[in-house]
């Protein structure tokens, strides 16, 4: 951008005379070429916006995932707790029966 600016005031002072309509080129030019920069500088803004909210996302969803992982660790226990439970208690019934039966 800023390499045509130079370009065209170095020519500007290597000739004598300013050609007419120079200035106002160097004003347009310098004009349009902030005007790219405060775009580019808002975008690079927006997505630094974008990209610490992404991390921050990233930060919930490995705890949710974390929790998810305890919840289903605590399941399989209570799982097993149960299954034994029900295993005794039908190991209970069978004595009942055969002590009825006896």
């Amino acid at each position: 951008y800023f390499r045509e600016l130079i370009e065209i005031l170095a020519i500007s002072r290597n000739q004598k005379l300013p050609q007419p309509g120079e200035e106002s080129q160097v004003l347009e030019l310098l004009i349009q070429r902030d005007g790219e920069f405060q775009e580019l500088m808002k975008l690079a803004v927006d997505q630094g916006k974008i990209h610490h909210e992404m991390q921050l996302l990233e930060k919930v969803v490995e705890k949710r995932d974390n929790d998810i992982q305890q919840l289903q660790k605590q399941l399989k226990e209570a799982e097993h707790i149960l299954a034994t439970a029900v295993y005794q208690a039908k190991e209970k019934l069978k004595s009942i029966e055969k002590a009825r039966k006896g």
